[in-house]
This record gives structure tokens, sequence and C-alpha cells, in this order.
């Protein structure tokens, strides 16, 4: 294998993304929670208070796709793990547990991505990649 300066850092990041992504997805399977789904509960615990469809849509459209997290939306209130009313998304008490299972997946999941990655390095690696999207053109934005 060549020294790290000299591979590709495309290559790298889109192998850390394909494993990572996969993981992730494979996890919140295991309890029931695919992971457009997970985005839009995420948010809804953000504010007890309730999301509008519109705001999660621009929050975390862009992980996927507007398309994808409105689906997930609508397989949410058909699952009856959140509701609408004037025009508010919240959660109900099962979509409360099935978050909170799921919350418990992601933070396992994050030790496990972490290991043996100092804080100092994975600060480093965040704002290398946000560097380079910015250097050859692209936008990124994270909430």
């Amino acid at each position: 294998m060549q020294p790290p300066l000299k591979q590709p850092i495309g290559f790298w990041t889109a192998r850390a993304a394909e494993a990572i992504g996969h993981r992730t997805r494979s996890a919140l399977n295991d309890v029931g929670v695919p992971q457009p789904e997970w985005w839009v509960l995420h948010q809804l615990s953000l504010d007890e208070a309730g999301v509008s469809e519109e705001k999660i849509v621009a929050t975390v459209g862009p992980n996927e796709s507007d398309a994808v997290i409105h689906e997930a939306i609508d397989s949410l209130l058909d699952k009856g793990w959140i509701r609408s009313a004037s025009g508010t998304l919240r959660w109900t008490v099962a979509g409360r547990e099935k978050f909170r299972a799921a919350a418990e997946v992601q933070q396992q999941l994050e030790v496990e991505r972490r290991r043996g990655i100092s804080d100092d390095e994975f600060i480093t690696a965040i704002t290398v990649m946000q560097r380079t999207i910015d250097n050859v053109g692209g936008y990124a934005w994270h909430w």
C-alpha cells in the first residue's frame, strides 16, 4: 500500500461514507427504524413543541433527498410514531420509545466509530473534509 500522503482522499472518503452508512443503516434497521425515519425523529427530539414538515425537510433533506424525507414522514405517520396538527409534527408515545431505542444505537455506533480516535484527530478529520469540499467548489452543510 502506498503511504497515506500518496493516496487519493476521494477514495478514502467514499469508502468511509459507504462503511459508516452501511453500518448505521443496518444497526438502525435492527431496531426497526430506517435511517431517514431516524433523521425525522431526531429533529423532533430537538423541539418538544414540534417541528413543521417544511423545516424538517429543509434541515435533513440534503442527507439524501427531500422526497426520501417526505416518504419517511408519511411512514412515521402511518406507523403512529408521529402525528401532525396544524402543520406541526410531534412524536407520539410510541414514537418517543422508538426514538430512545434508536438513540441508544446511535450512541453505541458513535463509540464504535470513534474508537482509537482522539477528539483532536476527529476535529482535524472533519475540518480537512470540510476544507477539501470547499477546495473543489463543493458545498456541504450539517445542522
